[in-house]
């Protein structure tokens, strides 16, 4: 993975290079248009909408803001490595037209036109930070849940007065997927796995105290026991964060999670899948594990069933630690709303790990059992069903008077 030097970064070699850019895109009639990409993993959330956009107009000149110009990973837009920044030179670019980011912690130029579109659907916590939500004067609302959330967030910080433009979108990372593009044979044979056999998915959420970090292992080793169903792991994105990035302690507790699971490749049934979206591993997948992630939300759209691993440790600390100030935390809250609780109401809670050999067969045997309340959550779930993406390239191209 290759990084800009110590060097430039101080010297600020890179900062007059894209502001030269930038002052050459404003002479040639060009928008100019930073993708905040902080984290690799946020591509998925900033891609089909970047992708919707160059279908549409070539009036748009693009820039890369993240903690790793030059990763190979950023090869997928196109975007040359000299028009790829850290992210801190963001705020000062006078010369943005718009700033896009996937994370709410992002921060662009006060000139431009600050977009946040969430990179996950509400779990958690009630609202958002205000120091950081009013970085952004526009939010890109993925679903009529976000809306809630969102309009929480105003509502507690007394911000009515303030222009903050909300508008339905949807969520474009999950376009394909509610589409129906992925073959559950194609992607478990692509896999190597048996199409016959039943698939469970492990999708945990990253924070401390979560399952992850508190006995992932025991789940795994748990649900190897049996032999007649498939086993796919597909961590939170942030859970995969490079060992030279900035937050790479906090988002994976100092693990080194796909070296630390390849001790389980040698079981026929199980697939650690450390790279791409996990979109296609929901199509493919029949039953899901999880704690609190957002994921189970994207997996409750398809109608299938999940089963929630009980974290005493994250709802009796990590709450405390990591999101005091995000509105209503409490754990009664987060357990129960499904404004936070990412669908448990909705599933099998697991208090025990000896629980969970039975609520994985007991998920198999009757899929239907929670479908009605899984379709009622459904419903606020998504804006735009499958067409998110065009829905918020179109939107941008009005937000620069390119439409």
């Amino acid at each position: 993975m290759g990084s800009k030097t110590d060097t430039e970064k101080s010297s600020g070699k890179g900062y007059i290079r894209i502001k030269s850019g930038m002052l050459i895109d404003k002479f040639r009639k060009k928008k100019t248009v930073i993708l905040d990409i902080e984290e690799l993993s946020f591509i998925p959330y900033i891609l089909p909408i970047y992708e919707s956009l160059i279908k549409k107009t070539n009036s748009i000149s693009y820039y890369i803001s993240t903690h790793y110009p030059g990763a190979s990973e950023l090869n997928v837009f196109g975007i040359p490595e000299s028009k790829q920044f850290i992210v801190s030179m963001s705020k000062d670019l006078h010369e943005t037209d718009l700033f896009l980011s996937p994370h709410i912690y992002g921060k662009g130029n006060k000139n431009s036109i600050r977009i946040h579109i969430n990179h996950n659907q509400p779990v958690k916590y009630q609202s958002y930070m205000k120091r950081d939500f009013i970085n952004f004067d526009v939010h890109f609302l993925t679903s009529p849940l976000h809306r809630k959330q969102t309009e929480n967030t105003i509502k507690d910080y007394s911000l009515e007065e303030i222009d903050i433009k909300l508008f339905n979108i949807g969520y474009s990372k999950s376009d394909d997927l509610l589409c129906g593009k992925y073959s559950r044979e194609k992607v478990l044979s692509d896999l190597g796995l048996d199409i016959q056999k039943k698939t469970i998915l492990y999708a945990p959420s990253w924070d401390k105290g979560l399952s992850l970090r508190s006995f992932g292992e025991s789940v795994i080793e748990e649900m190897l026991k049996n032999e007649s169903i498939n086993i796919i792991v597909k961590l939170h994105p942030i859970s995969y964060s490079s060992e030279d990035g900035p937050n790479y302690k906090f988002y994976t507790g100092g693990i080194n999670w796909k070296e630390r699971l390849e001790k389980y490749n040698s079981y026929k049934n199980f697939r650690h899948v450390s790279e791409g979206k996990s979109d296609p591993l929901l199509a493919a997948s029949d039953v899901m594990v999880t704690d609190l992630s957002s994921v189970a939300l994207e997996f409750i759209m398809l109608d299938k069933p999940v089963i929630y691993i009980n974290c005493p440790e994250f709802f009796e600390k990590t709450l405390k630690e990591t999101y005091t100030g995000f509105g209503n935390t409490s754990e009664e809250f987060v357990k129960n709303d499904p404004k936070a609780n990412a669908g448990r109401h909705t599933g099998i809670v697991v208090e025990e790990m000896s629980q969970l050999t039975e609520a994985v067969q007991r998920a198999l045997n009757d899929p239907k059992e929670f479908s009605q309340k899984r379709k009622e959550l459904a419903e606020m779930l998504t804006y735009n069903k499958g067409r998110a993406a065009d829905a918020a390239s179109d939107k941008i191209l009005e937000l620069l008077n390119l439409k």
